[in-house]
């Protein structure tokens, strides 16, 4: 293997080997809170809250994403729910009428489509809640979530904290990709955990955020130019010096995209549009100003598009350049595969550079088992069983799940360089 194909395998691994070990040495450290910590059902106040969902073409999941909110356990007379129908060219404004007629806690906005940031922004200008919490029209709330929610505010007693995030499972799986995504998505919950327990975390997942109103006025409400608005506002919060923090069992269900094409376009638009916050807000990148968030969490974003890079580049050149050239090789021949099998010599480059550098395979060995122990204790984290779908998402999860996402991403950087501007 040449010396910088070497270079850049010691690099990748030697940082990936870093963060994996903060991670693993933050969950021993918190181990033993997170055994005993326990989510109240009885938080010291019961404000008015505002639940806003913004829907655009949702008459499949509108319903049962309104159904959600109304089943809240929370006073009826405190809960404000604000849908907004942005321009929908499908049945959801139908839909939506048809469901809160009889319901006087409910209110509806009709709009030309303005994006998901613009409708938020209407709605926070006439919400009554103290708290607001946003409600994607693909998304269904747990009925004790806010309860959950309201309660780890009142405990914390700290007029800073502007967002309590969810934790956020992908709702009822039913192929291969969705099952997939829901074991992903596990382990976000526990690295999410892990974060705010750093003041770290740099998103507020769509589903059922929960935000301090006064707070988000302040600071100017949500980026209408932005394609993930999430992040942007956790990103600002995170600058103005106000906190997040994760409620870790307040759960919300999202459906994740079930064909390769819809996930191809979400995971684009997250990954460009955390390309676009990073830019934007570069001066905080190993900015001791912004502590943890600033030291650790804006470096490890940086660096995971520099290691997603790396894969990349090293996969084409030890997998899929060897491969092409087979399947060259094959052509020329016209597939007479039976010369081909007699001679074959298994020899793959990656398995041989591993065999031959004990350190390196070492390394190897020891990320996948500080990444495996993580994974299990994320499954424990969210009172899931590992195989609960199956051993067979393990597969594609362990094997070619976070190539394809670098693949993604490496295409987002190459949009992002060509200046590519994408809507919500």
């Amino acid at each position: 293997m040449n010396f910088f194909v070497n270079t850049i395998l010691w690099i990748a691994y030697v940082v990936s080997l870093y963060f994996s070990v903060f991670l693993f040495l933050i969950y021993m450290d918190k181990k033993e809170f997170f055994k005993t910590e326990k989510s109240s059902l009885n938080p010291k106040g019961k404000p008015i809250v505002t639940v806003i969902i913004p829907a655009y073409n949702e008459e499949r999941t509108v319903l049962k994403t309104m159904r959600s909110a109304y089943n809240l356990e929370y006073p009826k007379e405190k809960l404000e729910i604000i849908v907004i129908n942005d321009g929908s060219k499908d049945n959801t404004q139908q839909i939506i009428e048809d469901y809160i007629k009889d319901k006087p806690n409910f209110r509806l906005i009709s709009q030309k489509n303005m994006g998901k940031a613009a409708s938020m922004n209407k709605a926070i200008k006439i919400a009554k809640g103290e708290f607001f919490a946003c409600l994607d029209a693909d998304s269904f709330v747990d009925p004790k979530t806010l309860l959950k929610m309201l309660s780890l505010y009142y405990e914390k007693d700290n007029q800073n904290l502007a967002i309590i995030t969810p934790a956020m499972k992908v709702h009822k799986p039913k192929n291969l990709l969705q099952k997939v995504q829901w074991l992903e998505y596990l382990v976000i919950i526990l690295i999410s955990r892990l974060s705010s327990h750093l003041d770290s975390l740099y998103v507020a997942p769509g589903p059922f955020s929960l935000y301090k109103t006064s707070i988000i006025k302040e600071i100017g409400g949500f980026d209408e130019t932005s394609i993930v608005e999430d992040q942007e506002i956790a990103y600002r919060v995170q600058k103005k010096d106000y906190q997040i923090t994760q409620c870790f069992d307040g759960y919300v269900y999202t459906t994740a995209p079930k064909n390769l094409m819809p996930f191809y376009r979400q995971r684009r638009r997250w990954y460009l549009g955390s390309i676009i916050c990073v830019k934007k807000y570069k001066n905080m990148i190993a900015n001791r100003k912004y502590g943890d968030f600033g030291m650790m969490q804006m470096v490890k974003n940086v660096v995971g598009y520099i290691l997603a890079i790396t894969g990349i580049t090293v996969a084409i050149y030890l997998v899929i350049l060897p491969l092409l050239r087979r399947i060259k090789s094959m052509f020329l021949v016209k597939f007479d595969l039976m010369p081909y099998l007699l001679s074959l010599k298994f020899q793959p480059k990656l398995i041989n550079f591993l065999l031959t550098d004990f350190k390196m395979g070492f390394l190897v060995i020891f990320i996948f088992a500080v990444g495996f122990f993580l994974f299990y204790k994320a499954h424990q984290n969210a009172n899931e069983r590992i195989i609960k779908w199956g051993f067979i998402p393990l597969i594609p999860y362990f094997a070619f799940y976070y190539l394809l996402k670098g693949i993604i991403l490496l295409l987002s950087l190459f949009e992002f360089t060509r200046g590519r501007k994408l809507k919500w």
